[in-house]
């Protein structure tokens, strides 16, 4: 056991508020003038404790130094919220604010082989609750786990977070990052890679160097500026926005939006999809939901299951759809060199630059329509079936 500085303290006697949510909030209640300053943290109002229960201490915030070297930190709060914020250099500083009934619990504080642990043991299965506000510096590395507490993460190294159900927020991460969070909103900002499970909860995530892996439950995704992503919102909307590529999404009847991306594939589940300046391969599969593609430069392969297909802006090479009785709108700005289209019933609408094409056609008898030339033998080709829909294939 290392020793640690600490401030004095007092007690005092007040009722228990909503587990977690007493102490501070993440967006910087806290306020710091001088360490070991307890003039400026106030008891919060009494009121009237029932007979039942039994009357709740709540400590003013203590506060403690480090003085040995620091470069991992081990956080436990059974609840309570925990933040921890960097600084250049040193020392480590740690906040903390202890509510009980009936027994005070025991604080764990303790620096082995630089790793600095802060538990509260006893609070895993008695009425207390410890919030821990620590200041390291840059590039420690940080486990810390709330069971339902809110957690704030800012400027470390790799982080390991398991909320158990609280918020969290974290930013500037310079190593790996993963994020448990068991239905609680998750929001990053800059991170070397990412790994997130929300467990039902929102995920906005932002500024990704690595690799981005989200899954939601349920939860709604919001991704932007990752190399690579993948998505599993677990019926969530989906929008991503400057995903260098691959990114993959799947949405099980969520709506999604991409917009800006690399090799993008898209199983919406039935829920409508909206990709554009896509550079790479497109591939969606909708089942049921409706397509809207523009400004797509590689391959094209769309399963519409049944779902409207409209699509323009296409420097595509190639494309081939299956719409399943969807109506298929084709519109390509540069010649394709092959355009296989089975709408499976529903019409079919094509549009393509001037240039000799080889082209094959079965209506069932439908309506046809052709207002470009027809070169057998083209190395240039167009397929489409409508199986009784109506087809017109024109100039772009």
């Amino acid at each position: 056991m290392q020793p640690l500085t600490a401030s004095a303290e007092r007690s005092d006697s007040r009722p228990r508020a909503v587990r977690g949510r007493w102490i501070w909030l993440l967006t910087g209640t806290i306020t710091f003038v001088t360490i070991g300053t307890l003039s400026g943290w106030a008891i919060v109002r009494a009121e009237r404790t029932p007979s039942y229960q039994a009357p709740t201490t709540v400590l003013p915030v203590r506060t403690l130094t480090v003085t040995q070297p620091v470069t991992a930190l081990n956080v436990q709060s059974y609840g309570a919220p925990i933040k921890v914020t960097t600084t250049h250099g040193g020392p480590v500083t740690i906040a903390e604010m202890i509510s009980y009934q009936g027994t005070r619990p025991a604080v764990t504080h303790r620096v082995s082989h630089s790793l600095l642990t802060l538990a509260a043991p006893a609070c895993a299965n008695s009425d207390c609750e410890v919030a821990f506000s620590v200041t390291v510096p840059s590039g420690v590395q940080v486990t810390a786990a709330a069971d339902g507490g809110s957690v704030s993460v800012i400027g470390t190294g790799a982080a390991d977070i398991d909320s158990g159900g609280g918020p969290v927020y974290a930013a500037s991460i310079g190593g790996p990052l993963t994020v448990t969070a068991e239905g609680g909103q998750v929001t990053v900002a800059h991170a070397a890679g990412a790994d997130i499970d929300s467990g039902g909860g929102s995920v906005t995530a932002t500024g990704i160097d690595g690799k981005l892996s989200v899954r939601a439950e349920g939860g709604g995704v919001n991704v932007s500026q990752a190399p690579t992503a993948a998505i599993d919102s677990g019926g969530g909307p989906v929008y991503a926005a400057g995903i260098g590529g691959p990114l993959t999404v799947a949405a099980e009847g969520g709506q999604v939006t991409v917009s800006g991306a690399g090799t993008t594939q898209v199983d919406s589940g039935g829920g409508p999809v909206t990709a554009n300046t896509i550079s790479g391969p497109l591939s969606v599969r909708a089942e049921g939901g409706q397509v809207e593609a523009s400004d797509v430069s590689g391959e094209l392969t769309v399963d519409t299951g049944g779902g409207n297909l409209s699509a323009a802006g296409l420097t595509s090479p190639t494309a081939t759809v299956n719409g399943e009785g969807g109506t298929v709108t084709l519109g390509f700005s540069t010649a394709p060199t092959m355009v296989q289209v089975d709408t499976g019933g529903g019409n079919a609408s094509l549009s393509v630059p001037a240039d000799p094409y080889a082209i094959t056609t079965d209506t069932g008898g439908s309506q046809e329509t052709l207002l470009i030339g027809n070169t057998p033998g083209a190395s240039r080709l167009i397929n489409v079936s409508t199986e009784g829909g109506s087809l017109q294939i024109g100039p772009a």
